[in-house]
């Protein structure tokens, strides 16, 4: 696969050092944490997963905090058998199949990402208040603030955003001023917008997948703010951003799993990501950095990534633009 690397203000050493962490064997780089005293994550079976997962749901029910630090401390192997080439339609079969065994599914739909919360408590308490973790909203609002800051844009510019979920970024953007399509695929989050929704002006909700919209003309900026993981075709996706977006426009993804990794793209095999997707159906999707890269340049974008590591993990965000000469 050719190495097409996102352009980032992280200086060549640190983006050196991430790249080799990246390429090394994972038993390498969890030897490497304990070395620098982070405990490794333990590698368990798909056996061994539901007890597991027992153990964090009575953690859930008293602390979100102490069940996130365990859901951290353990990790699925890998499979054998994964394709070489991650633009193949084998290796897409891999990961569905891999998702197959982690959900328990015999196949994946959107109705899968339906979410179990009552509404009137969600109007008063939404996520992230809703988990009483300082942590957990402190890092919340810096990741929105942050994504917020990369915008490069003034209102009343057009945004789309997608899977807009609780609808706390898409109220922040309202209330700056900017005109925002909210596209939510569970009813009831878009439910719950509405109901939380002062600037009803400025704010359009459309009830429908990512993969299913179809706006009447192009936006100035597409967001993807802690959702395009759950995308089921993300290829697709970045080839229908071109008609979604002006030209000169760009498109945002922020807080999403987009870092090295030891296999192209896939499902996620931490904790959390196996939570997730066992208990629930979600797709919790990873993308190595170099891959999505190359993904970029195939549909025609061009990224940029920025990070404020000493804020919150969520203070993520690549930006990217039609590139003027895509190689499609």
């Amino acid at each position: 696969m050719p190495r097409t690397s996102l352009s980032s203000a992280t200086s060549p050493a640190e983006r050196l050092r991430q790249r080799l962490a990246g390429a090394l064997p994972e038993p390498v780089v969890d030897a490497i944490q304990s070395l620098r005293g982070r405990p490794r994550p333990e590698v368990i079976t798909l056996g061994e997963l539901d007890g597991k997962l027992a153990q964090a749901a009575e953690l859930f029910a008293s602390s979100e905090d102490a069940a996130r630090r365990f859901l951290q401390s353990f990790r699925l192997a890998l499979p054998a058998g994964r394709p070489a080439d991650p633009f193949t339609d084998q290796y897409r079969e891999w990961v569905w199949d891999l998702y197959r065994q982690v959900s328990g599914r015999p196949s994946y739909s959107l109705a899968n990402e339906a979410s179990s919360f009552d509404l009137e408590e969600a109007v008063a308490t939404p996520y992230p208040y809703s988990t009483r973790s300082t942590t957990v909203v402190g890092e919340e609002l810096m990741g929105r603030g942050f994504l917020i800051a990369a915008l490069g844009l003034v209102p009343p510019a057009r945004i789309v955003e997608f899977g807009s979920g609780w609808g706390n970024l898409t109220l922040d953007l309202a209330a700056i001023g900017f005109s925002v399509t909210a596209v939510e695929v569970e009813a009831k989050f878009c439910a719950l917008t509405e109901r939380r929704c002062r600037h009803r002006d400025r704010v359009s909700i459309v009830h429908a997948g990512m993969l299913e919209f179809e706006p009447e003309e192009p936006f100035d900026a597409a967001i993807f703010y802690e959702s395009f993981h759950h995308c089921a075709d993300h290829l697709a996706m970045l080839e229908r951003l071109q008609r979604i977006v002006r030209p000169g426009g760009s498109v945002l993804w922020a807080a999403e799993p987009i870092a090295p990794m030891s296999y192209p793209w896939g499902l996620r095999l931490d904790g959390y990501s196996l939570w997730s997707t066992r208990t629930y159906g979600w797709l919790e999707l990873g993308f190595d950095e170099d891959y999505f890269a190359e993904a970029l340049a195939r549909t025609g974008w061009r990224g940029c990534r920025q990070r404020l590591r000493a804020g919150s993990p969520l203070a993520d965000v690549i930006r990217a633009t039609r590139d003027p000469d895509p190689r499609l």
